[in-house]
């Protein structure tokens, strides 16, 4: 509250401005406290009409569209749109045993969709026009149940494998890791030894480049339903370092579940259910210091499940399954300031971002999807957000 004297030499009218901007930047600011959710808004009709549809796992780009994959047990779709708000289903001829869209990426004129079924996941490709499978059957190992995470690194494709280890049923040996410099059918190499060699690891995986390397994000199974972070990498595309294998010092930390570069450092999320998620940064991709730990305050938010840059800012998106996810940003890596709560106002939003393949930036803008098992995954747009100057006539 602004005070003037009776003694103040301003005129009654500028007074009255003066309040008037006053009023109308408080009412703002009590706007933006009553919800931490204003500035979005959904983009699609929830599950694209279908509850069935029950995450969006997936947001990519080709050329001017964007393109969305979906969870769906009776064949998972993918759909796109030109302007954000209206969709158009564009799903390839596959069988419906393809239940996942786990990873979508644009490489040269094709976006590449991975899935995840029974028998060996499949890769797919469209140029906008026409879609063709390049890859089925987990490429020769049926335990390679999807294709879950993409990256360009080197001119060249790199796809991640979602393999089933011992612990939940399958006979797998770990992650694998192929490339391909065209993306054709009977172009792809495995580049790594399964597994990195140390045996098998849970299927959800993450990639990112960072500073002429590819790396790689992995949980290594603990007994039957425990695991434990671990991060690896390669310079060359064949020969591969770990950068950590023990959860950055910590056995709760059970997931590498995220990862993005922001000025100049290097930022990765943890998985922690035990004491709350966890991201951490360094600027060499080797050493690290932590950039939040507990949850920032909330145990819950135990699955740091998005890192992506937008408008000069780091966005963090949480998983939080016991309220509804949660985005937070900051533009230091120090700072963090809540933008989004409770599942944009959907507790059933309670995953989004998942395993950091499904937040995107198209057209200026940032799309992030969900998984709702009641009404259908969702995706959500922060809008522009318009900042007004304080002018004072006297």
């Amino acid at each position: 509250m602004c005070h003037l004297s009776k003694k103040s030499t301003f005129p009654f009218t500028a007074i009255a401005v003066l309040s008037g901007v006053l009023l109308a930047f408080s009412l703002v600011r009590d706007l933006s406290a009553m919800s931490s959710n204003s500035g979005w808004r959904q983009s699609n009709i929830s599950g694209f009409g279908t509850s069935q549809n029950s995450a969006i796992s997936a947001l990519a780009n080709l050329g001017n569209q964007m393109y969305a994959g979906t969870w769906n047990d009776n064949g998972a779709q993918v759909w796109r749109t030109r302007d954000g708000q209206t969709w158009s289903q564009v799903t390839p001829t596959w069988s419906i045993s393809n239940i996942e869209v786990q990873d979508a990426e644009s490489f040269g004129t094709y976006l590449y969709v991975g899935t995840g079924r029974e028998g060996g996941g499949e890769i797919w490709r469209t140029n906008g026009t026409t879609w063709e499978q390049v890859a089925s059957g987990g490429l020769g190992d049926s335990n390679n149940y999807g294709f879950n995470a993409f990256a360009v690194f080197s001119n060249a494709l790199y796809v991640a494998t979602a393999n089933i280890p011992p612990a939940i049923g399958g006979t797998g040996n770990g992650v694998e890791i192929w490339r391909s410099k065209t993306g054709n059918a009977g172009s792809w190499v495995q580049v790594n030894s399964d597994g990195f060699g140390a045996g098998p690891t849970w299927p959800d995986v993450t990639m990112e480049i960072y500073e002429g390397h590819l790396y790689v994000g992995l949980s290594r199974p603990v007994g039957k339903s425990g695991g434990i972070a671990e991060l690896w990498r390669t310079d060359n595309g064949t020969t591969w370092t770990a950068v950590f294998t023990d959860g950055l010092g910590s056995p709760d930390n059970t997931h590498a579940s995220a990862m993005a570069g922001f000025k100049g450092d290097f930022y990765i999320g943890l998985r922690n259910s035990t004491t709350g998620g966890e991201v951490w940064r360094s600027s060499d991709g080797m050493n690290w210091t932590a950039a939040l730990t507990g949850g920032l305050g909330d145990v819950a938010n135990s699955r740091p499940y998005g890192l992506i840059v937008f408008n000069d800012q780091l966005y963090l998106v949480f998983s939080n399954v016991d309220t509804g996810a949660e985005v937070w940003q900051t533009g230091d890596g120090v700072s963090w300031r809540q933008i989004s709560a409770g599942g944009w106002g959907d507790s059933n939003n309670g995953f989004a971002d998942y395993f950091d393949k499904g937040a995107v930036v198209f057209n200026q803008a940032l799309y992030i999807g969900t998984v709702n098992n009641v009404d259908g995954g969702e995706i959500w747009q922060r809008l522009h957000q318009l900042y007004l100057p304080l002018v004072l006539k006297n």
